[in-house]
């Protein structure tokens, strides 16, 4: 298995942090998003759009779909419609 990590620091502190996972699912591969790590006391107030935006572009360039767990970033994924063809199981409530 394939693991990605991004993260955003500021000097040494650690605002944000997220991995993804390359997995096999029904006979094909997609990245899987299980938690984003937001510092509560140090971060941007767009840490969340500054996180995704290194995730997806990745993901985009990888050729591969995301499966998206964390409920922070299913919401910033439900805000970004341009992203719907690298998103993989959508929750059925959107």
């Amino acid at each position: 298995m394939k693991k990605e990590v991004f993260e955003i620091k500021i000097g040494d502190i650690l605002t944000s942090r997220t991995d993804i996972d390359l997995i096999k699912k029904a006979n094909q591969q997609i990245w899987v998003m299980n938690h984003i790590f937001i510092n509560p006391t140090n971060h941007d107030k767009h840490e969340i759009s500054l996180l995704m935006e290194k995730v997806t572009s990745f993901v985009k360039h990888s050729g591969f779909s995301i499966w998206v767990l964390d409920p922070i970033a299913i919401e910033y994924f439900k805000m970004h419609p341009e992203l719907n063809d690298i998103w993989t199981e959508q929750p059925f409530s959107i």
